[in-house]
């Protein structure tokens, strides 16, 4: 029978309870699939399926964190930890924690070696995606992270279309997916969460350091800073992942959303230069591209404040030689090649 039950809360005062069931649920998987969820219970079926039907030969399990939604996602959740609960663990209850705090929670409860993410408006489109990926990490000491190629969702007229001849990586080189990627972590088109699997310690790691306090805008391009860091990152060239291009996102929610997203991209950067020490290989095209980006979306919205702040910065921050490095590195990183690569499984079924 399924069973709820309090548990110790990862983060001061904040109180919830886990739905699962610890008599049925796999004893020690290999994988944790970690899915956050807010008002996506338009979605869930979508993403949770397609984890559902993962080929694996090891036992894995899904641990949700439902953020207090105001839909119908609670439900939705609920029902399918219902259905499968050898698999799914459920983490709710107690007022909306915000993104960072929800993300740490499944982190924490997580049993597996390695973890994934698939959040609540996204969804697997490859059965194998878990069992390649979690074997590249077993054979390799090396290599801290496993990500594949990836398509977009846009919504027209109601609908979700997904252009499946267009994949993402189809014009990226090579060596910017695989090897060592510190010097282009950030880069928007690698690393994409809905596509990864890595190492547990390097949750871990970052959850014990600075970065684990901190509440900026996004939390993906920490875990590439981690990842990229000190492991070799492995890419597989299929089509593993959707990615919805969701209305009301952080992205997509007008200029100033944008801003304070780069803003808070600024602050993550003081405390990743602190981090690295020095490093060389941290770029300083991330910086630049931030700035950059201010100014742009300053003039498009008018922000006569963001767009002063960014020219300053620019100026004091960049000499002229570094200002053209930096955006030479920033062309550099997000160079197309010719002719296209296609992925392993372009003629797979798509659900």
């Amino acid at each position: 029978m399924t069973a709820t039950y309090h548990c110790e809360p990862v983060l001061p005062d904040v109180s919830w309870v886990e739905t699962s069931d610890p008599e049925m649920r796999s004893v020690r998987p290999l994988v944790s699939v970690l899915m956050i969820v807010y008002n996506h219970g338009s979605w869930l079926a979508d993403a949770i399926e397609s984890i559902v039907m993962q080929r694996c030969n090891f036992p894995f399990e899904l641990i949700i964190g439902e953020d207090d939604s105001q839909d119908n996602s609670l439900q939705v959740v609920l029902e399918y930890q219902r259905r499968h609960p050898k698999l799914i663990r459920v983490l709710h209850g107690g007022a909306n924690i915000g993104m960072n705090a929800n993300s740490r929670r499944v982190r924490a409860a997580a049993r597996g070696q390695f973890l994934a993410w698939c959040e609540g408006d996204d969804y697997w489109c490859d059965a194998n995606k878990l069992a390649a990926q979690a074997s590249i990490l077993l054979e390799r000491a090396d290599v801290g992270a496993v990500h594949t190629d990836w398509v977009k969702s846009r919504q027209r007229n109601g609908n979700w279309e997904v252009d499946w001849a267009n994949t993402v990586h189809r014009r990226v080189p090579i060596s910017l997916l695989e090897g060592d990627l510190l010097e282009s972590f950030h880069n928007p088109l690698i690393l994409r969460t809905c596509t990864l699997m890595f190492r547990k310690v390097i949750a871990e790691q970052v959850d014990a350091s600075i970065f684990g306090t901190r509440n900026y805008n996004f939390g993906d391009t920490v875990t590439s800073l981690f990842i990229t860091s000190t492991w070799a990152v492995a890419y597989i060239p299929i089509v593993s992942a959707v990615y919805r291009l969701s209305p009301g996102s952080v992205l997509r929610s007008g200029v100033a959303a944008r801003i304070r997203f780069l803003k808070s991209s600024l602050e993550f950067d003081l405390d990743a230069r602190d981090y690295m020490k020095g490093d060389p290989r941290y770029p300083e095209s991330y910086r630049w591209e931030m700035l950059v980006g201010i100014a742009l979306w300053s003039l498009r919205g008018l922000d006569h404040h963001s767009l002063a702040f960014a020219v300053r910065a620019l100026v004091s921050d960049f000499s002229i030689l570094g200002f053209v490095k930096a955006a030479a590195r920033s062309a550099w990183m997000r160079r197309k090649q010719f002719p296209a690569r296609r992925p392993m499984n372009a003629a797979i079924s798509r659900t």
